[in-house]
């Protein structure tokens, strides 16, 4: 009995350290240089930390000469400035649990951006961004490097959505061009990660996958999967005032809803790695922390539900000072309840989404009685659409979330009074759903098989059989 006991035990805490679940948290450090509220410094940072697992730094960017790491912001960054590398990676003697690395890219690299292709087409090169880089990592001390890796997106040169088709026309940028080598770039991408995660010898290697990258393009997924510890999916910014100016939409939708295009939602995301043979694991869902903005006009309509007539990006906010983008505690403090009669004609009436399908907005029609010309429509994820999301990664059996970025959260408590709330409801939700398992199914793409765990692989094998059924979230 005795021995029975011990042995499930055992079990109990082998199953919990299986499922316990990541929660990477981003942080774009020129946050730093904002004021009032808004600025995000590492003691500011700290209240946040007991929510992250991992701690990802951003952005380092590519030399456009001779392809080496180099920080985009030396004076912050480097120890003749702020010295912001070594005061993160000091972090771990108070969080020895967690682990900081540093990410490159991160469409924050503005300067020539087909230099991410270039560093790829020759051995030369790829050394010299893989001894700098490893040299980068291992000078700062920090755990290991996140490769936010910026492939041409995809381009909406034309799209629209009506009730009777759906129909879109799409080209792939770089820069000002068109990529030609897409086959050889990828092949040539994988070259590069086996290289640095033979340099990096032993630390993290990840991946952070951009918003509208293709993942047939640019990944070859199988084959990357033992060099990579995990991939942050960057499932957000579906919808985005510069990519369709003159349609507001949900930014970051959970499942698909007509009439839309079928990809632009999570569900569709994680599918596509899972059916490309992604360890599900090895897979965070992104979790946004910016909302996407748009101004709306007399062509708009008076109901706000959207998709709806849009006349461009909103503006500016007060602190992010970013056409068509609000923080989280930008938006927090302009929402009234939709019922309230008395509220000011200037805020936004919140929206919640009652499905847990696509998210919550936030809506001011014109108004010229009220001296408001333009009205304001607002898509962002709150505590209750994080947590959701955090739930779902949950029960595809994901490794857990990324929150981009924990500098837009709310790190002051100005929206409830509590900081970080949408990386805290992450968290929270997490923890929440350990030890529950949900079957699902998920359709292989033609001539690909789904992640198999080798023979020695401690990773459960799940069951594919069973439909999901999230919508009871």
């Amino acid at each position: 009995m005795a021995i029975l006991a011990k042995l499930l035990v055992l079990g109990l805490a082998a199953l919990s350290a299986a499922q316990a679940a990541r929660v990477v948290c981003y942080w774009n450090g020129k946050s730093f240089w904002r004021e009032g509220t808004a600025k995000v410094t590492v003691e500011e940072l700290k209240d946040g930390l007991s929510y992250c697992t991992h701690l990802v730094y951003g952005f380092a960017a590519l030399d456009d000469d001779d392809y080496h790491l180099k920080p985009v912001d030396k004076k912050l960054d480097l120890d003749k400035g702020k010295g912001q590398y070594r005061l993160l990676t000091t972090l771990k003697k108070n969080y020895p649990g967690m682990q900081i690395l540093l990410s490159v890219g991160g469409n924050q690299d503005t300067e020539d951006v087909k230099k991410y292709l270039e560093v790829l087409e020759k051995e030369q090169y790829r050394n010299n961004f893989v001894s700098t880089a490893t040299a980068l990592v291992r000078e700062f001390n920090f755990d290991g490097l996140d490769l936010a890796w910026q492939f041409p997106p995809k381009h909406e040169k034309y799209e629209t959505t009506s009730l009777s088709s759906i129909w879109h026309k799409i080209k792939k940028t770089v820069g000002y061009g068109v990529d030609t080598k897409e086959a050889e770039h990828k092949i040539q991408f994988t070259s590069l990660v086996k290289e640095l995660k033979a340099s990096l010898a032993g630390k993290l290697l990840t991946l952070g996958v951009l918003p509208h990258v293709e993942q047939q393009v640019y990944y070859d997924v199988k084959t990357l999967m033992p060099y990579v510890d995990m991939i942050n999916l960057w499932t957000v910014d579906y919808r985005t005032p510069e990519r369709s100016p003159q349609k507001a939409d949900y930014a970051t939708p959970l499942h698909y809803m007509y009439p839309r295009l079928e990809f632009q939602n999570v569900e569709h995301t994680v599918n596509k790695w899972l059916q490309s043979g992604a360890d599900p694991n090895k897979l965070n869902l992104g979790i946004s922390t910016w909302a996407r903005t748009w101004k709306l006009n007399e062509d708009s309509g008076l109901s706000g539900v959207p998709p709806l007539v849009a006349d461009g990006p909103g503006d500016k906010g007060p602190y992010t000072k970013t056409e068509g983008l609000l923080a989280y505690y930008e938006v927090c403090v302009k929402l009234v309840s939709p019922t309230n009669p008395n509220a000011p004609a200037t805020l936004l009436r919140r929206v919640e989404d009652t499905t847990n399908k696509m998210g919550s907005y936030g809506v001011r029609l014109p108004n010229k009685k009220a001296g408001e010309d333009e009205g304001l429509w607002v898509t962002f994820e709150e505590p209750t659409t994080a947590g959701q999301k955090a739930l779902y990664a949950k029960m595809r059996g994901l490794g857990g979330v990324a929150v981009l970025d924990v500098g837009l959260d709310d790190p002051r408590g100005v929206c409830d009074g509590s900081k970080f709330p949408l990386t805290r409801a992450a968290k929270l939700n997490l923890d929440a759903s350990l030890g529950y398992t949900q079957q699902t199914q998920v359709l292989p793409v033609p001539g690909q098989t789904l992640y198999q765990p080798s023979a020695n692989s401690t990773q459960t094998a799940r069951n594919f059989s069973q439909p999901p059924n999230y919508f009871h979230l």
